[in-house]
């Protein structure tokens, strides 16, 4: 472990991490015979505090989901915490965009699968060979896929349009961001 507490307590702080991270490397020293100095672990602290509790470290915090633990000093906070706020803000309409997203191409996929199926049921249908119980059967097949294609389609079409407006939603609060700082 380190000796120069001061560049340990700075690398924590600067990462906000609690200043109660000490312990944890109290019990990581404790093996090697080391003990922290904790007046030099805490000042390095304190710095990189101060340069953790920007509004820039703050907004970057929130737009990637990461969790504010309430650690600024209080003539940080507020602007720290304002910018935490509109990352987050960020961070939530992103996602609601992805996960739109990721609903379109899932139902997506299943509107192919389906489309082999539906296929595969036809061409059974049609064969000179199959028989009637098999052709009944292959009916009902060919008319539940079809149904659950038209279902998915419609559903497909609904999340398109929620994306778009999602999409729009999102552009407008990515301007208001923008021209706010």
């Amino acid at each position: 472990m380190a000796n120069d507490w001061y560049t340990v307590g700075y690398s924590d702080g600067s990462r906000g991490f609690d200043q109660s991270r000490l312990l944890q490397h109290d019990d990581a020293c404790v093996a090697h015979g080391v003990v922290p100095d904790r007046a030099q672990y805490s000042q390095g602290w304190h710095d990189g505090i101060d340069h953790y509790c920007t509004p820039e470290s703050g907004f970057d915090l929130g737009q990637s989901g990461g969790t504010y633990r309430r650690i600024c000093p209080a003539n940080r906070e507020d602007a720290f915490h304002a910018a935490y706020a509109n990352g987050h803000t960020l961070y939530v309409a992103e996602s609601e965009v992805a996960a739109l997203e990721n609903a379109i191409d899932q139902r997506t996929a299943r509107v192919d699968e389906l489309k082999t199926e539906l296929r595969q049921s036809v061409d059974g249908l049609v064969a000179p060979g199959t028989a009637t119980t098999d052709r009944l059967w292959l009916l009902e097949r060919t008319k539940n896929l079809s149904e659950e294609q038209g279902r998915l389609q419609s559903e497909i079409d609904r999340l398109n349009v929620d994306l778009a407006n999602k999409r729009n939603d999102l552009e407008a609060l990515r301007h208001t961001l923008a021209s706010s700082n």
